[in-house]
């Protein structure tokens, strides 16, 4: 009886727990707008509001219902939000095709980032059943990672990956006791996490990613880690880790060698990998231990000893060396094995041998190492196959030889293989047995003969790159039938032939298309619409012969454009201004016109060029025919990266720059590095004015060259600047070898406190040098040379890494400033050509790393300082001719320490000749030039000294010297260009140049002799037309002769 009893009693609950579901779904189908609580819609409609969607993912985000949303799960009982994730779906719909191509040969992921926000709104709080958060696609933008979200206790996946700038971890975490995987993983700004005791209690994690979050305390971190019973995937990548800590030693006797995914990639780890506790963790299967410091020896087996589970194996990166072992044939699950960037020099075996033995695997990367050409060598016999899973091979930047082997041409699940920067030699054989490759680079060999026209074959093919070869003949039409061609790489060969749209046919997916430094013709029509949509496009010496194409107007998504050399003609088109362009090249070609002022109607105008509404940080429009630039109204804006811009124009025909008004910098964020060169032109006009609002707005590192040009007006008017260009706070200014007047403005110093380089030289400048100069702490190289500054040199000089100081060939009078000898850092001094007088002050001593001392052409008195010699042990060219010394001391001869400076301006008087050594090798030569002084009495003996060096001149004409010349001067037999050699060197030398005369009047009398007499000695038909033209000559002169003559007898006659 009781048993019927039960029986009743659990019939009657179940139908009481089937009218209850019944009734609730009954109502919500009888009132859709039931399905999502109103507290939870409300809840996510404030974190919409929140949120920045440009790419409309959040789209569906309207209506009653919000369980259709995308994005969201409602749980199908009680129609509460139980899954939150707002990230790219699944894959990301906006990824680039170079990200494509990245994702798929690089073995790296980009952050699917696609809206951002201030900070993370509470109102998830009210979704009280949600157990799932992935916010991993939203970027919170200066924001910490929020405590309330420790009140979510129901959670059990949480994702915020790449949405936050600080690493800094709540306490108040710890309370998601039920949290199974927690994903931090990023690139955090600044933040380190030092306390760890809140993730000791989440004991039900079984995946855990910080990677990025700095830890300060390893072992502390390591010590939590192992008290966590269930974890199974462990990210601790780029974590700040060095070393393997005695925290590390916890593992061995944990639950956590129970691990079957740890990445400790991206540290300061060293080496040598620990036996404790990596050869007890039998379960992993995953193990990233690249970019550390493990190396310095070969692979150890130990701690792998025991990994049979293991099939990711990464240890790039980590300087190991000798081979790569034969045990990793014991790891038998291996299926991706990575290890680039290392010093192994051999495949122990063999790769053939390597890779028959390892059944499973599917990627092998050994690029980056100084393997040789053994590793293609097959032991005994090559029966046996491949695994039929291996589908890539990445070989790149080693020092393989020989051809490419035959087995690798039958691996027919082949789908990446780069071979790229070897030394390989040979054919590229027909790969007929490819039909699965979508990824070959064999760039950089030494590759010859024709381009295979099988390659039209592989319709899987997306990269092809054979670029930087010796491969000559045609391009294969056949290539443009790839359909599924991302990019193509043929520069740097010898191909010849004609480009025509046969070879674009089908390449509708193509983005980067590079055939630079080829002998290639263009020819395809001026109203051609290719089917691609470029992003890169190189085409260098490539011949159009056209003006600018015009079918490049619809590559919409163009950024780098390469067309030097192309024999490009005529001005160029106004649209080209309005494309997107951030590198453009159309340096070398025929390029002419003015590139005028721009109004708003571009069409009116015949010949104009405009940079207006872009993003350009690198324009080379060198060597051409342009006369005139004056890209106005441009809004070149600060760029995410790398915060720079490089425009080279240079080499033109310009005599008038204008940028005004062009706010080139107009929010806080400016150009890191700012270049413009226009040197080499005919500018006498330079407008700048409205560049910049405030000093303050000045990139600190630009750098202008106008260097050999005429310029004698600049305007630099609504600024907020005071002064003239010479105060502009550029990183490097060369205004040199213009015709640039007035003075230098006081208060130069404190308007360039950034400036490294200050070229001023061969100018009109007149006035003082001011003071202000003293205060530019961080310029290296000051050139004032070859102007009309007078006064005296400042004395206020304070330590600095100045390393050139210039003032030579100006007026300037005074004496040598002992100040001077706080730049201890001068290589090289010039002070000549000036009208400074007293002696050499002492602090000069101080300036050690002197390599040249120039004070010729002054009025310097007193004598030689003995302290030259030994204070100055790196100095090569001493000059202090043309002055009033009149005693010589001892000369300690200065080491002779080549060093790595060729392009200082010297000035050297050797036999009569002015030299200039501005382009020759100073590491090569050592002058000593003390003539016209007023030096008395013997030659000093211990000049004598300098023999052991490589001394080019000496000079010690126009002195009052007397006495012989020492015997010991011999030793100087062996200068090349010494001004006043002994006698008998300039016998020597006198008869050598006689002798030489003679041997080439002898060469050039029987060259031309023998190029008459001999080919009328071989050609019988020559021979015989040259004499009977001859005969014929000799008969009408003797004819004129004898009839002037008879002529001349009558007259004779009648006289």
């Amino acid at each position: 009886m009781a048993a019927q009893d039960s029986v009743k009693v659990l019939v009657l609950v179940s139908l009481l727990l089937i009218l209850d579901n019944a009734y609730v779904c009954l109502c919500r189908n009888g009132n859709s707008s039931s399905i999502c609580f109103e507290e939870e819609r409300n809840a996510l409609l404030q974190l919409r509001q929140s949120l920045s969607d440009p790419s409309h993912v959040l789209s569906s985000w309207n209506g009653e219902d919000c369980c259709r949303w995308i994005g969201l799960t409602c749980n199908r009982a009680n129609g509460h939000v139980v899954k939150l994730q707002i990230t790219s779906v699944n894959e990301n719909p906006f990824l680039t095709a170079g990200e494509s191509w990245v994702d798929e040969y690089k073995d790296v992921s980009f952050p699917r980032v696609f809206s951002t926000a201030g900070e993370l709104t509470p109102s998830l709080l009210n979704l009280r059943y949600l157990s799932y958060l992935d916010l991993s696609g939203i970027f919170f933008e200066h924001a910490y990672m929020p405590k309330f979200i420790g009140s979510m206790k129901q959670l059990r996946y949480l994702d915020l990956s790449h949405s936050f700038d600080f690493a800094i971890v709540p306490h108040e975490w710890g309370n998601l006791t039920e949290l199974e995987v927690l994903d931090l993983h990023g690139y955090y700004r600044t933040g380190a996490v030092d306390d760890f005791q809140w993730l000791s209690h989440l004991q039900a994690l079984k995946y855990v990613d910080m990677s990025g979050i700095h830890v300060n305390k390893s072992g502390d971190l390591m010590q939590v880690i192992s008290a966590l019973p269930s974890l199974s995937h462990l990210s601790l990548s780029n974590c700040g880790l060095y070393n393997f800590h005695p925290g590390f030693d916890c593992l061995a006797n944990s639950t956590a060698l129970h691990l079957e995914y740890l990445d400790l990639s991206d540290n300061s780890l060293r080496g040598p990998i620990p036996s404790i506790p990596f050869q007890n963790m039998t379960s992993l299967e995953y193990l990233d231990l690249s970019v550390n410091s493990l190396g310095g020896g070969p692979i150890p087996s130990i701690p792998f000893q025991n990994m049979t589970s293991l099939r990711y194996l990464y240890l790039s990166l980590n300087s190991f060396n000798s081979s790569v072992p034969r045990w990793f044939n014991n790891l038998r699950s291996l299926v991706n094995l990575n290890l680039a960037n290392n010093l192994l020099q051999s495949i122990e075996g063999g790769l053939f041998s390597f890779l028959r033995e390892q059944l499973f695997l599917e990627s092998l990367s050994l690029d980056a190492n100084e393997l040789h050409e053994e590793i293609f060598l097959v032991e005994r016999s090559s029966s046996g196959l491949i695994g039929k899973n291996f589908k890539r091979l990445r070989i790149s930047n080693n020092f393989l030889q020989g051809t490419l082997p035959d087995w690798l041409f039958h691996l027919k699940n082949l789908t990446v293989l780069d071979l790229s920067y070897n030394q390989l030699h040979g054919t590229i054989p027909s790969p007929y047995d490819w039909l699965c490759l979508r990824v070959l680079c064999l760039s950089g060999n030494q590759l010859t003969r024709n381009i295979p026209d099988a390659f039209g074959r592989l319709q899987f093919l997306s990269i092809l790159d054979l670029s930087n070869n010796l491969l000559n003949g045609t391009i294969p039409q056949s290539l443009g039938q790839l359909q599924y061609l991302l990019s193509l790489d043929l520069s740097a060969n010898s191909l010849r032939g004609t480009i025509s749209k046969i070879h674009f046919s089908n390449l509708s997916k193509l983005w980067a298309l590079d055939i630079s430094n080829n002998h290639l013709a263009i020819k395809v029509d001026s109203d051609w619409i290719p089917p691609f949509n470029l992003q890169y496009m190189g085409m260098v010496s490539c011949k159009f012969g056209t003006e600018f194409p015009r079918w490049i107007r619809t590559q919409a998504g163009l950024t780098s454009l390469h067309l030097s050399n192309a024999s490009i003609l005529g001005s160029l088109p106004d649209w080209l201004g309005l494309m997107s362009l951030s590198h453009l090249n159309l340096s070398h070609n025929q390029i002419n016109g003015s590139l005028s002022e721009f109004p708003s109607s571009l069409h009116e105008l015949d010949y104009e060029f405009d940079l207006s509404h872009n993003q350009i940080y690198s324009l080379n429009l060198s060597h051409n025919q342009i006369y005139s630039l004056k890209p106005s109204h441009n809004q070149i804006t600060d760029l995410e990266f790398p915060y720079s811009l490089y425009l080279d124009l240079s080499h033109n025909q310009i005599n008038s720059f204008d940028l005004s008004p062009s706010q080139i910098n107009e929010s806080s964020e400016i150009f890191y590095n700012l270049y413009l060169d226009l040197s080499h032109n005919q500018i006498n006009l330079l407008d700048l004015s409205c560049n910049f609002g405030s000093l303050s707005e000045v990139p600190p590192f630009l750098s202008l060259d106008l260097s050999h040009n005429q310029i004698n007006s600049l305007d630099l008017s609504h600024n907020q600047i005071n002064g003239s260009l010479l105060k502009f706070p550029f990183y490097q200014l060369d205004l040199s070898h213009n015709l640039i007047s007035g003075p230098i403005p006081k208060d130069i110093g404190l308007a360039m406190p950034h400036s490294r380089t200050l070229n001023l030289n061969d100018n009109l400048l007149s006035g003082p040098i001011p003071t202000s100069i003293c205060e530019m702490e961080h310029l290296y190289d000051l050139h004032l040379g070859r102007n009309e500054l007078v006064g005296e040199i400042p004395t206020c000089w304070k330590e600095s890494p100045k390393s050139i100081f210039d003032i030579s060939s100006n007026k300037l009078s005074g004496v040598i400033p002992s100040s001077l000898g706080n730049l201890i850092g001068l290589t090289s001094l010039h002070l000549n050509n000036n009208r400074l007088q007293g002696g050499i002050p002492m602090t000069i001593k101080y300036c050690r790393d002197l390599r040249i001392l120039d004070l010729g052409e002054n009025k310097i008195s007193g004598s030689v300082p003995h302290w030259i010699g030994p204070h100055f042990p790196l100095l090569q060219i001493l000059r202090l001719r043309e002055n009033i010394i009149d005693e010589g001391n001892p000369l300690s001869p200065p080491a002779n320490t080549p060093t790595d400076y060729t392009q200082e301006h010297v000035e050297q008087v050797v036999k009569g000749v002015d030299l200039d050594y501005t382009t020759l090798d100073l590491k090569l030569m050592v002058n000593l030039d003390l003539s016209s002084n007023k030096l008395v009495g013997p030659i000093l003996g211990e000049l004598t000294l300098l023999s052991g060096l490589l001394l080019e001149s000496l000079d010690l004409s126009n002195n009052h010297l007397s006495g012989t010349i020492p015997q010991s001067f011999s030793a100087f037999m062996s200068l090349t260009g010494a001004p006043r050699a002994p006698k008998e060197v300039a016998n020597e030398e006198g008869k050598l140049e006689k002798v030489m005369f003679y041997i080439v009047i002898m060469l050039g009398f029987v060259t031309g002799f023998w190029a008459v007499v001999g080919s009328l000695e071989y050609k019988k038909n020559w021979r015989r037309a040259y004499f009977n033209f001859v005969d014929r000559k000799a008969d009408m002169v003797y004819v004129i002769v004898a009839v002037k003559a008879a002529e001349l007898r009558r007259r004779l006659r009648r006289v």
